[in-house]
C-alpha cells in the first residue's frame, strides 16, 4: 500500500458561483510501493457524504471531469453531469490526472490505483465505486484487486485483462514514431503524427466511410479525411508531451491484471467491434472474474463506443 507524505484540500474548484454542486480539489504526495514519489492531483464533485464513485477514462482523461476548467472540456459529455447517469446531484464524483513520465520508467496500472486510493483517503471515501473506461478501465480493474474490501461495485467499459498483441504492435508503431520525431527535435510533430496513426484505431472502416466517402457539402467532414486527422493530431499534440504520450502509452501496454483477485460485484461493457479491445477478451475477463456479468452493444464507433454510444452506456450504468 503508498504510504501518504502530504494530503491538502485545495478547496472550493468552481469558478461558477452558481454552480448548484461543491466542487473540491485534493492534491496528495506519497510514496508508491516501487518506492517512487509522486504528487497525485484528483478533483471531487458533489455534496460531502453522498456515495462515492471514481470516474476514470482513456489516456486522454483528466480531473476536470465535467470540463469546469477554460482549458480541459469534458471527456465523458452525455454520461457526466447534471441529471445524467453520474450525476454530481446525487454523487461525489472522483476524477484525476494520471501519472506519467514522474514515474520511471513508466507507471504501472497499480501505480496508478495506489495514488487514487491516497486520494479517496483524501476525500473522504470509505468505500466506492468505480467506472472506468478504455485506459481507465485497466486501472479500474487493478484498484479492485488492491483494495477489495473498499471497493463495493466495479463497472469497466472496453478494457481487458491484458492488451491484444495486435493493440500492442499498433501502439509499438506509434512510440516509435514518437521517438523518430525526438530524435530529430519534433517530438510535438511526433506526437501530431502518433495520434493521427491511433485515430484510425479508435473507429471503424464503416465510420469513416459513411462520414468521408460523400460528406455534407458545407460540413467539417467535407474537408476530407486528412484534414480530420490533422486537426486531432494538433490538437492533442498541443496538450500532451512527448514524454507523457511514451509513459502511458508503455503503462497501456504493460496491464498485466489478475481476475481472480477482484471480488468486487463487476460488470462489463463490451463494443462488438472494437479494434483495441475485442469481444473475445472482454468475455474471457468476465469469465474469470467470480460473479462478473457483459453488456455487449454494436457502435460503427468501435473502441470510442464508450465515448459516443451515450444511450447505451447510460443504460449500462443504471446498475450503479
Amino acid at each position: 500500500m503508498p504510504a501518504v507524505l502530504a494530503a491538502t484540500e485545495a478547496g472550493e474548484g468552481a469558478a461558477d458561483p452558481a454552480c448548484p454542486f461543491p466542487i473540491n480539489d485534493h492534491i496528495t504526495t506519497l510514496e508508491l510501493s516501487s518506492g517512487a514519489f509522486v504528487t497525485a492531483r484528483g478533483r471531487v464533485y458533489g455534496p460531502a457524504g453522498a456515495p462515492g464513485i471514481i470516474v476514470l477514462g482513456g489516456i486522454s482523461a483528466h480531473r476536470f471531469l465535467l470540463g469546469d476548467h477554460a482549458d480541459r472540456a469534458s471527456w465523458w459529455p452525455g454520461i457526466a453531469g447534471p441529471g445524467l447517469a453520474l450525476d454530481p446531484l446525487r454523487y461525489q464524483l472522483l476524477a484525476f490526472d494520471f501519472l506519467a513520465e514522474e514515474v520511471a520508467p513508466f507507471p504501472r496500472v497499480e501505480d496508478q490505483a495506489e495514488a487514487l486510493l491516497a486520494l479517496a483517503d483524501a476525500a473522504g471515501f470509505e468505500t466506492f465505486q468505480i467506472v472506468g473506461a478504455s485506459y481507465g478501465g485497466s486501472i479500474a480493474l487493478a484498484l479492485a484487486a488492491l483494495a477489495p474490501e473498499r471497493v463495493t461495485g466495479l463497472h469497466v467499459l472496453c478494457a481487458a485483462a491484458c492488451p491484444h498483441p495486435m493493440t500492442t504492435a499498433l501502439r509499438a508503431i506509434q512510440r516509435d514514431v514518437v521517438e523518430f520525431g525526438l530524435a530529430r527535435g519534433d517530438g510535438s510533430g511526433g506526437v501530431d503524427l502518433a495520434r493521427r496513426l491511433a485515430m484510425t484505431t479508435y473507429r471503424t472502416a464503416d465510420e469513416f466511410k459513411a462520414r468521408f466517402a460523400s460528406p455534407a457539402p458545407g460540413s467539417c467532414d467535407a474537408r476530407g479525411v486528412e484534414a480530420y486527422l490533422a486537426a486531432r493530431g494538433a490538437d492533442y499534440a498541443a496538450h500532451t508531451s512527448p514524454q507523457r504520450f511514451l509513459a502511458l502509452s508503455r503503462s497501456m501496454d504493460a496491464v498485466r491484471i489478475d481476475p481472480s483477485a477482484i471480488r468486487a460485484p463487476a460488470r462489463l461493457f463490451a463494443v462488438a467491434e472494437d479494434r483495441l479491445v475485442p469481444l473475445a477478451d472482454m468475455e474471457a475477463l468476465a469469465n474469470a472474474i467470480p460473479g462478473a456479468s457483459l453488456q455487449t452493444c454494436s457502435s460503427l464507433y468501435g473502441h470510442d463506443g464508450f465515448l459516443k454510444e451515450v444511450e447505451a452506456v447510460t443504460r449500462f450504468l443504471e446498475a450503479i
